[in-house]
């Protein structure tokens, strides 16, 4: 995997991020449970994703405890069954950094953290390294910092991709300097608001010509949790859709995948619907809820549905409906 322009590529071919959160996978294999780690890992490469994103370590965390002595001695173990299973890993080398013994807060263990994990994810070759999960976070050491985050790059390979961490706001640069960006978008306010708020990844990457990352939007679960989790597919869905109009990576949350477990019925309902989306745009290239490739050009309708379907400008003829779930249309046309 390497950086090419406001792109990723492996090898010679552009990659096409389609993630999902398996933050618990390191865990699993450095406490002896690979069989569990190897079940989600062929989930997710059977449903369609193509990278993994892992937490290197998160001690004390409550709901996992993995320190990083464990985390790295895992991630050879790990890339190679990802490997097996054509999966990229999305690393991310620190988090949890101000848990309470105080022992990870120091620069100099968060520059050997980052170090040792962005050595071991370049000489795996399927990896791609994160320094910080939300750096901005209580839970962090107060790692929002340019200064901080620039000295820890350094500790990385140049050949890596590595990606800062999120910014506290999901329109902001501040945390963009690294050589791809990570956005959390906000998840409050109405569905199809908070999907079309997925515009400002496009904005991101024009305005500092970097490959981004829709990191950590809302996730899916059995039952929805008001601006935390949804389970709608059709949400989803759009969010797959979005993702390819606007050219940018993104990844699927689910309340499951924490801690790297085959999802339930609904999420992985939404899971596919997510994958259905991605594919339903495939071809597209750049635009906000319009993008065109070649002679092909799609469009996207959230919310109510129009009989009208969409208008077309003089050249584009044969629009036509493709895909639709409650409340998400995507047509084409061609010229």
């Amino acid at each position: 995997m390497r950086v090419c322009g406001r792109a990723l590529c492996a090898g010679d071919e552009r990659f096409r991020w389609r993630g999902v959160t398996a933050f618990g996978l390191a865990d699993l294999v450095a406490h002896g449970r690979e069989t569990d780690a190897r079940t989600f890992i062929a989930w997710a490469g059977n449903t369609g994703f193509n990278v993994l994103r892992v937490l290197a370590m998160i001690p004390n965390g409550g709901w996992l405890d993995l320190s990083p002595a464990d985390g790295r001695r895992a991630l050879p173990r790990l890339f190679t069954i990802a490997r097996e299973h054509g999966m990229y890993v999305q690393i991310v080398a620190l988090a949890n950094t101000n848990e309470r013994s105080g022992r990870y807060r120091g620069e100099p263990f968060l520059r050997e953290q980052v170090r040792e994990v962005g050595r071991l994810c370049a000489q795996a070759g399927n990896c791609v390294l994160e320094l910080a999960n939300e750096p901005y976070h209580g839970s962090q050491a107060s790692l929002d910092q340019p200064a901080l985050m620039r000295r820890l790059q350094q500790e990385v390979p140049k050949a890596l991709p590595v990606a800062w961490g999120a910014a506290r706001g999901d329109e902001s640069h501040e945390m963009a300097g690294g050589t791809f960006a990570v956005v959390h978008v906000r998840r409050s306010g109405d569905r199809w608001s908070r999907i079309a708020r997925m515009r400002s990844l496009a904005a991101l990457s024009a305005a500092t010509g970097k490959f981004v990352v829709d990191n950590e939007p809302i996730g899916a679960a059995e039952a929805p949790d008001r601006g935390r989790r949804d389970s709608a597919p059709e949400a989803f869905f759009a969010q797959g859709v979005m993702s390819r109009l606007l050219d940018v990576g993104s990844t699927f949350h689910c309340e499951d995948c924490l801690p790297a477990r085959v999802p339930g019925p609904v999420q992985r309902e939404c899971a596919g619907a997510f994958i259905e989306g991605f594919a339903a745009a495939d071809g597209a290239s750049g635009g906000v809820f319009s993008a065109t490739s070649g002679d092909r050009a799609w469009s996207l309708l959230l919310g109510e549905s129009t009989a009208a379907g969409v208008r077309w400008p003089r050249g584009w003829s044969g629009g036509k409906r493709i895909a639709h779930k409650p409340g998400v249309e995507v047509w084409t046309a061609a010229r």
